[in-house]
């Protein structure tokens, strides 16, 4: 009796899978052909692995996690494009639908031309959202634009070119480093600095992590727990598993994550409530300019509303600007040549004189300098979107890649700048060294050089990087007054450049240098 029970229970289970594929074939799957027929695509290349009839791809998790373990999950990744001739590959893991491409066409799609068609993701959302709560980076559609506009008027030309605060910030900056050429690592140094120039622009007032002395915030308690938000699992890196990350997070206590968020809470909710005091008993003089957080109180009295919009921004103006200023320096360091020719831009166009707006931006070897440190080393190395709909992708399909390919709705589309900002046939059979002058046309032999979609410092398309001036000219404006003051800069750290992840990348060996001012 019970084997009959059990065979009825076996046909049933059968007969109702038949059933439902037989459902699905008749409309989505019939749509989905349909799709397919009428735009052209072909099947794409598909990353092999050993265990594909599972369709878990341990093997691929268990070769990130070695590589993320060695500081080499960026070139982990792009080996996937190289080792398999392709630009655009597929995998699955665990079920779930991903694509990895570094085909500018594509990156464009994504972010531009069918930008609607596409999420950052809610497994992205749901992650960061737990820290950062409900802002820029981790709202979409109506609440996205809303707190877009509320920055713009922050980076507009007037308020960038107002350098005031960074030069107040660097003169701090400049005193805590040793003078005799003692070795000092500036890599934490420009986090504080960034840190410092980002609230006193943003919020009107610095947090003064430079001189906790001069401070009234736990900025070293903030700091810590901010960037343990970023990691939780595996050091630096739970947030680039993406959807992943969910499945890591049922297997480990999250204890000291809420901890942290109620620091990073906590810390902020006291620069709010300064602010408000402030307002009231006029103790201070508010700023003459555009002040983010002013901006949001006066529009809302929701106390997680405006901490979230305050923390989403925040994010963008510390760590990106630190980690380029750090990439920048250290290669500055290891390449006489190209600092002996900055010195002399610097002379021809500054002098010992605090640099202008305009100054910085007359200077186009330096500006060659930042390009090429986002190129070789781009603080966003790898980024993805998440298809809200079937979708096509115009590149990627068929042996040569040159058809189009489909992208079935929930698939994940990860964009790997690291490997595309490194590719021989657009930056030239250089690629991977360090050479500001590809940026000057007139010193190119093979013509100007115009990337295009193939360059992304500050990703693209309506989702864009609405800082990317503010944070340009800082880094600009810090190098500029490094070089003025101490005629000496030598490199004490003979280590290759590797990745530390979080989500945002820098040199893991930091920026160790050696310093001489005049005597």
């Amino acid at each position: 009796m019970a084997l009959v029970t059990l065979k009825k229970l076996a046909l049933t289970f059968i007969a109702l899978y038949l059933a439902r594929r037989v459902y699905w074939e008749a409309t989505t799957g019939s749509r989905r052909r349909a799709l397919k027929k009428r735009h052209g695509c072909l099947p794409n290349k598909e990353l092999p692995t050993k265990n594909r009839f599972l369709v878990f791809g341990i093997d691929f998790i268990r070769r990130n996690i070695r590589a993320y373990k060695d500081h080499k999950l960026l070139e982990a990744w792009g080996a996937c494009l190289t080792d398999n001739n392709a630009h655009t590959i597929s995998m699955h893991v665990l079920g779930q639908s991903i694509f990895l491409t570094d085909d500018p066409e594509n990156v464009k799609t994504i972010l531009a031309t069918d930008f609607e068609k596409w999420s950052i993701g809610r497994e992205r959302i749901k992650h960061i959202s737990a820290y950062l709560g409900k802002g820029i980076f981790t709202t979409e559609g109506a609440a996205w634009k809303h707190s877009r506009e509320m920055l713009r008027p922050c980076f507009e030309r007037s308020q960038v070119a107002d350098i005031s605060i960074m030069d107040n910030h660097t003169n701090r900056f400049m005193n805590l480093i040793p003078k005799d050429g003692t070795t000092i690592d500036l890599q934490p140094l420009f986090h504080q600095l960034t840190l410092d120039i980002a609230t006193d622009f943003l919020f009107g007032k610095s947090t003064n992590a430079l001189d906790h002395s001069k401070g009234d915030i736990e900025v070293e308690e903030f700091i810590k727990a901010f960037e343990y938000c970023q990691n939780p699992f595996l050091g630096e890196d739970e947030a680039r598993f993406g959807w992943f990350s969910e499945v890591l997070r049922q297997w480990f206590s999250n204890r000291k994550f809420k901890i942290a968020t109620k620091t990073i809470a906590d810390f902020t909710d006291k620069i709010i409530d300064e602010e408000i005091a402030s307002k009231v008993s006029k103790d201070r003089a508010q700023p003459d300019r555009y002040v983010f957080l002013n901006e949001l109180l006066s529009q809302t009295s929701d106390r997680i509303h405006v901490r979230s919009e305050l923390l989403n921004i925040l994010l963008a103006g510390r760590d990106t600007t630190a980690a380029l200023l750090s990439n920048v320096v250290w290669e500055l360091s290891r390449q006489p040549s190209i600092t002996t020719r900055l010195r002399q831009e610097v002379a021809e166009h500054i002098g010992d004189e605090v640099p202008t707006y305009q100054q910085l931006k007359d200077m186009r070897y330096l500006k060659a300098i930042i390009n090429e440190s986002q190129r070789l080393y781009p603080i966003v190395p790898s980024n993805s979107r998440e298809a809200i709909e079937d979708t096509i992708l115009p590149r990627g399909g068929g042996p040569d890649e040159s058809s189009p390919l489909f992208i079935p709705k929930r698939a994940y589309v990860a964009y790997h700048s690291y490997s595309m900002h490194r590719r021989p046939d657009i930056f030239g059979s250089d690629a991977d060294i360090f050479n500001p002058t590809r940026w000057l046309d007139e010193e190119r032999e093979d013509g100007a050089l115009r990337p295009g979609w193939a360059y992304l410092p500050f990703n693209g398309g309506p989702r864009i990087c609405i800082g990317q001036q503010f944070a340009l000219t800082e880094a600009m404006f810090v190098v500029v007054r490094l070089l003025q003051t101490f005629p000496v800069m030598e490199s004490r750290d003979d280590e290759v450049w590797r990745e530390k992840m979080s989500l945002t990348c820098t040199g893991l060996g930091g920026c160790k240098v050696g310093l001489k001012s005049v005597n």
